[in-house]
Order: C-alpha cells, then sequence, then structure tokens
C-alpha cells in the first residue's frame, strides 16, 4: 500500500510540471514509484483490519481528521469520536493513530506546517515586511526587518527606507547585535540579495549570492535558504509582522526614521515580555537564561559591501552628502572624514581610522542645509 501523503506529494509536484526524476528525488522515492503514484489518478485506500473493533466504523474518518489540513491530536480525535457514538476507550484510538501516522509522514501538503523547536543558539529566522506610516507629516513606505530566536521566540526589528542588497546585510547584523550574539543557522527568504536560485524544479543544488555567503563567513553562519512551493518552515518570523502592524503602526506617526526606529525596538522588547502562545514562556526571561549564553559572539566591525566615501569638513563645519550639507561639531573642521548612507536614510560619519564617531538623519530634499 502506497502512503496517502506520498501520493498527493507525487501528484501535486506533477501537476506543477515537475520531471519524474525531480520528483523522485525530492520525496525520495524511487522514480518507478513515481511513475506508478502518477498513473493512480484516485487515492490509496486504507484497508480496515480484519479483526472487528470498536473503532473500524470510524477509521476513514480518523485518516480525515489526522491528515492535512485537519492534523487533530489524539485528544480532539477521541472527543469527536464519542460525539459520532463511540463507547470504546482512548487506548484502541492511539494505536490506530499511530498506524495512520506512519503511513502519514512528511504532512507534505502546502497547506500544512509542521512545527519544529530547534535548541537554544541553533537558529535564527530573518524576513521583512513593508508598511506605509507618517514620518515627519508624510506617508512613507519603510521596511521593518525582523529576527527571531527560534528557541527563546526573543524578536528583534529595525526600520530602513531601502530593502536592498546594502540594508538587507546591515540589518541582518544590526538584529545579531541587538540580540548580543549569533546563532549557528540563519533561516531566509529567497530574495537575490542573499539567494540566486532555488527552483524546486531544478535538481541543482541552492545558489547563494556571493556577497551573501561573504556575509555568511564573516558571521561564521550558515544561511538555509526555505524551499519554494514547498510546507512553510518560518512561520515564527513570519507571524510577527501583522502583529506588528495591528498593534505598532497603526495609528501612530513619527517624528523621523530614528524615532520609528527607536519607538519600534521598545515596543518589539516590551512584547517580548508576555507570554508567547505556543511555547507558554516569556521569550525575554527564555532568552535572558537559557540562550544567551549560548549564542556566538558578533564581529566588531560590520561586513560592508562598498568601501566608505571620502570628505574633507568645510571650514563652516559642513559635510556634503548626495546634495546637501550637514552641520558637523567643530572639532572635525578641515579634516578628511568618511562616511556611507545606511538604510537610505541614516548617515555613518568616521574618522581618519574608520571608527564610527557620529550618525545624522539624512534630508529628504537635496541641496538642503
Amino acid at each position: 500500500m502506497y502512503k496517502l501523503q506520498q501520493w498527493a506529494a507525487v501528484q501535486e509536484l506533477y501537476l506543477k510540471h515537475q520531471s519524474i526524476r525531480s520528483i523522485a528525488r525530492t520525496l525520495g522515492i524511487s522514480r518507478n514509484t513515481v511513475k506508478k503514484l502518477i498513473k493512480m489518478k484516485e487515492q490509496p485506500k486504507y484497508h480496515r483490519s480484519k479483526s472487528s473493533t470498536k473503532i473500524d466504523a470510524y477509521k476513514d474518518q480518523m485518516i480525515e481528521w489526522r491528515s492535512a489540513p485537519n492534523n487533530f491530536n489524539g485528544t480532539r480525535i477521541f472527543r469527536e469520536l464519542e460525539k459520532r457514538g463511540y463507547t470504546g476507550s482512548i487506548g484502541p484510538v492511539y494505536r490506530y493513530l499511530a498506524i495512520i501516522d506512519e503511513d502519514t509522514e512528511g504532512h507534505i501538503s502546502s497547506k500544512a506546517t509542521v512545527r519544529i523547536e530547534t535548541p537554544p543558539g541553533d537558529q535564527a529566522q530573518f524576513d521583512w515586511s513593508e508598511y506605509e506610516v507618517p514620518v515627519a507629516g508624510v506617508f512613507t513606505k519603510v521596511y521593518c526587518f525582523s529576527m527571531i530566536l527560534a528557541a527563546s521566540r526573543k524578536k528583534v526589528v529595525c526600520f530602513s527606507l531601502k530593502q536592498d542588497a546594502d540594508a538587507i546585510y546591515e540589518a541582518i547584523q544590526e538584529l545579531f547585535d541587538q540580540l548580543g550574539g549569533v546563532t549557528l543557522e540563519l533561516l531566509i527568504d529567497n530574495p537575490k540579495a542573499l539567494v540566486e536560485e532555488n527552483d524546486p524544479k531544478s535538481e541543482e543544488e541552492i545558489k547563494y549570492n556571493p556577497y551573501a555567503l561573504l556575509l555568511a563567513k564573516h558571521l561564521s553562519i550558515e544561511l538555509n535558504a526555505c524551499p519554494c512551493y514547498w510546507p512553510r518552515k518560518k512561520g515564527k518570523i513570519e507571524r510577527p509582522f501583522n502583529y506588528i502592524e495591528e498593534q505598532f503602526i497603526k495609528g501612530n506617526s513619527f517624528a523621523s526614521m530614528e524615532d520609528l526606529n527607536t519607538r519600534g525596538k521598545k515596543f518589539v522588547n516590551e512584547w517580548c515580555d508576555d507570554v508567547h502562545t505556543t511555547t507558554k514562556r516569556i521569550p525575554n526571561e527564555v532568552y535572558a537564561m537559557e540562550e544567551r549564553a549560548v549564542l556566538r559572539p558578533v564581529p566588531d566591525k560590520h561586513f560592508r559591501i562598498k568601501e566608505l566615501q571620502k570628505r574633507i569638513i568645510s571650514p563652516d563645519l559642513f559635510i556634503s552628502v548626495d546634495g546637501s550639507k550637514y552641520t558637523v561639531p567643530a572639532k572635525y573642521a578641515l579634516k578628511t572624514m568618511y562616511f556611507r548612507v545606511v538604510y537610505g536614510f541614516r548617515i555613518e560619519i568616521y574618522d581618519k581610522n574608520k571608527k564610527l564617531v557620529l550618525t545624522l538623519e539624512k534630508s529628504r530634499d537635496k541641496g538642503s542645509e
């Protein structure tokens, strides 16, 4: 008897025009098995045991409840069976569920999500979402970069005006800075800044962006790109974005991008003081007691794609950036300084030794002073 979910997986991938060889490799079965399952236009049926038991009349229904998208647990199934007239104990229910579980391992339905818990320090998940928010009186598209520690559920965020490679690489490093350490693995999505190719229809290995690999080497971390068109692996990082929008973004306005960042980070940190609905524990407490100590050190310097730009400070204490002038302290007059623009709004100014000495917010109007 072929496994029910195995048949469903083959049918799903075949409809997406994957080759027989690719399907066999993805699911870990032989090509002959794939061919046979493709020819089966109706799902495999389970055979009832010849020995009569009180659950015989309910087995087909139990399979439906146990399989995606329901995924009912044993207690729920037992209660539903009692409503339908089952008079036996819960023992036979669990024994038959064990048989179903063996035949439906994997839960490969595209609507199913199998929660995988990882030990402290093993994994962080990274993603972002965009919002429209009033900044300095103007509705502005901003990007909320977020990272969550998979074990403790400790979350951190930062906001940007850009979502290009520079912003993504900087955000990953800033968020690890906020967490006070680096995990062994970083679970990511598939933007071009991180992943060049991750096609489930191809048998090729995932092709990461060369700069992303340099960033991973700099952080001593392993990148793990989520497979496209496959069960959701990064639900921990995706779920917070709706909460952030509903509880923080809506109804608020911000004096500047720095104001948005300051208040956003404070909001998320306070949120981590609440009991997590899944773990039933407080993320900040779990982080402090169990995860912080096992994180690996964050490098002192950030990895950057572009070199810092050079400027000589004018006698009247201005530095020119993208057509606008910004005032700096008198001690920097006539000195050679370096700068870069981060997230499209933050100007970082460095001294001759390329040590960060000053941060300014970039004007939206060219030619301003």
